[in-house]
């Protein structure tokens, strides 16, 4: 029994020394600085919390490795659940588009607001050669008027595929994309 113990003591003290976690989110820390007020003041807009598919509704991020298999990593992983980051991630850039007290998340249990906006997130990962891919459904749904719905796939490159940061930069410019184009949505009828 000792003899084992003594064996097993250098694997141990090895497992003390692996790899740390890294932990990510969505909103980079320059997300929270003061905003200049945008212009003109735009409509109150709700953000719905981002439904997103069960393959990656978890703790580590995911690489998809080929058509058929993704790979989880241990040590990277997000802050927060993907679709909360999600979520807020949109709504940190309507807010920068519109005003800060114009885009929020959507009141729990209510429909308030000119604008709510609803995301169906299929595919949130990176490849193994980097190049991320965002697949979602959105829609823009007025207070008044037809509802804007598309699905779009955005794309976006990491700088290194193998440094977990610069994916998570890569999936949040596909982010940033997104939400570009589901302000211009939002806009579009304003400008008539």
């Amino acid at each position: 029994m000792r003899r084992r113990l003594l064996l097993a003591a250098p694997l141990l003290l090895a497992a003390c020394g692996s790899t740390p976690t890294q932990v990510f989110t969505l909103s980079a820390s320059e997300d929270r600085a003061p905003r200049p007020a945008p212009t003109a003041r735009g409509p109150v807009i709700h953000v719905d919390r981002a439904t997103v598919a069960e393959y990656f509704d978890r703790t580590q991020m995911v690489t998809r490795i080929g058509a058929y298999r993704v790979s989880l990593h241990e040590f990277a992983v997000w802050s927060e659940p993907v679709a909360e980051l999600i979520s807020n991630a949109v709504v940190d850039d309507l807010a920068r588009r519109f005003g800060d007290d114009r885009a929020m998340r959507s009141p729990r249990g209510r429909s308030a607001g000119d604008v709510r906006v609803e995301l169906d997130v299929l595919r949130f990962d990176v490849d193994e050669t980097g190049t991320a891919t965002l697949d979602v459904r959105w829609a823009v749904v007025p207070a008044t008027g037809a509802v804007t719905q598309r699905r779009e796939r955005i794309t976006a490159t990491a700088a290194d595929p193998k440094d977990a940061a610069s994916r998570v930069v890569a999936l949040r410019q596909t982010l940033t994309t997104l939400s570009a184009t589901i302000a211009d949505a939002i806009a579009a009828p304003r400008a008539r």
